[in-house]
């Protein structure tokens, strides 16, 4: 790959740090930044390392990037607890004053699963595009009406993702989940999106994918649907094959829209 890879500890306002990497080009005419946001309870490698696969096409393609953990995961040092929409969305937009201030002025939200939610969410002034892997619009899948219950009665509820030890989802998160309209909020930005999702998805329905970029009203914007792929698009059964078309659509969608 060439391109030089470094971390960055950012000081929130919000008074804790958010850990990063940047990806940066040795040489490229591109003045872009693609930001990736990870999905529920995983970190800013994501399942597989295929984060740092998308990182590193990317960067071969010329387009810098920015991976970060959310609060509660990764190399935080938060409670998941603290883990919110609101939470993830202030995160999210103080990487993009970071990668502003590093002198992007074009930037991308690449968020897979809760991540995709989060980048829809975040999509501002500042943002001129979005990419998202099997997006999960509607985070009610995650838990029952008593589950609900237990919230609103002790603050939190466990969760245990099943790869990772388990966290506490709080009456906040609850809340935000049941009161956001995600897509009607994205359906006011219409930014270009592409979108990716696996037919054999079992934990988000595909239907999300063709909704999310229906709400982008934009043009440009496609979905591109991958017959024999799950939720983490087979990373864990067969490496990099489908990030590898992933990857190879999402630049050419990018340098579609950018070039």
């Amino acid at each position: 790959m060439s391109a030089v890879c470094f971390k960055e500890i950012l000081h929130s306002h919000n008074g804790y740090d958010i850990h990063m990497i940047v990806t940066k080009p040795f040489q490229s005419d591109k003045n872009i930044c693609v930001i990736l946001l990870h999905g529920t309870c995983s970190d800013m490698n994501e399942v597989g390392n295929a984060y740092v696969y998308l990182s590193s096409q990317l960067a071969d393609a010329g387009y810098a990037s920015i991976r970060f953990d959310f609060i509660g995961s990764g190399s935080s040092k938060v409670d998941y607890i603290h883990y919110s929409y609101k939470s993830a969305v202030s995160d999210t937009q103080e990487v993009i004053e970071y990668a502003k201030k590093l002198g992007y002025d074009k930037i991308c939200l690449l968020g897979w699963s809760q991540g995709a939610a989060i980048a829809f969410l975040s999509a501002d002034e500042n943002i001129s595009s979005t990419v998202v892997l099997a997006p999960a619009v509607d985070m009610r899948i995650l838990f029952t009406k008593k589950d609900y219950e237990q919230a609103k009665m002790n603050g939190f509820v466990w969760y245990d993702p099943g790869f990772r030890s388990p966290v506490r989802l709080s009456l906040e998160w609850f809340e935000d989940v049941l009161n956001t309209d995600v897509l009607d909020i994205y359906s006011q930005k219409h930014l270009p999106t592409l979108a990716f999702h696996g037919l054999n998805d079992s934990i988000v329905d595909p239907d999300c994918s063709r909704m999310s970029v229906d709400a982008s009203n934009h043009p440009y914007s496609r979905v591109i649907y991958m017959d024999e792929c799950d939720h983490i698009f087979n990373v864990l059964s067969h490496g990099y094959d489908y990030l590898k078309i992933i990857s190879r659509e999402m630049i050419q969608w990018l340098n579609g829209l950018y070039n």
